[in-house]
């Protein structure tokens, strides 16, 4: 009975944050302006529904613990097109929810300078995923 209340305790915790965080993206409109960006605004309900399919085949893979051998290249590609995604998504839910001209009118940093903030940011994440994915292996 102990097993039985804390599976259904974990899955409906997983299904409320995974619920959360889909949510978030889909109604703040970073999907849409993503594709807005990239003149692909035909494509935004394909995205919204790629974007779910991957947040659960990404849980299911990441709680079964499956082990996919794609070999040297595959990793490669596929660690591209994930720093490629996470990029996008980022920078996309920055723009639209306008936090660096926010963050910079309330600290009064001259616009000159935003450029070095926004590379600083960029230097500071591949540094901590370096130092996560190599050095810690993973956290």
């Amino acid at each position: 009975m102990k097993i039985l209340i804390l599976i259904i305790w974990g899955l409906s915790s997983g299904i409320m944050v995974g619920a959360g965080v889909i949510s978030l993206l889909v109604l703040v409109g970073v999907i849409p302006r993503m594709a807005q960006i990239g003149k692909t605004s035909n494509y935004i309900t394909f995205y919204e529904k790629i974007l779910v399919l991957g947040a659960i085949f990404g849980s299911l893979i990441s709680i079964q613990q499956i082990k996919i051998n794609l070999g040297v290249t595959s990793l490669v590609i596929l660690g591209v097109c994930y720093g490629i995604f996470i990029g996008f998504l980022s920078s996309g839910l920055t723009e639209v929810l306008d936090y660096i001209p926010t963050i910079s009118r309330r600290l009064k940093i001259p616009s000159l300078y935003l450029k070095y903030i926004i590379i600083s940011l960029i230097i500071g994440k591949v540094i901590g995923s370096f130092v996560g994915w190599n050095i810690i292996k993973g956290g």
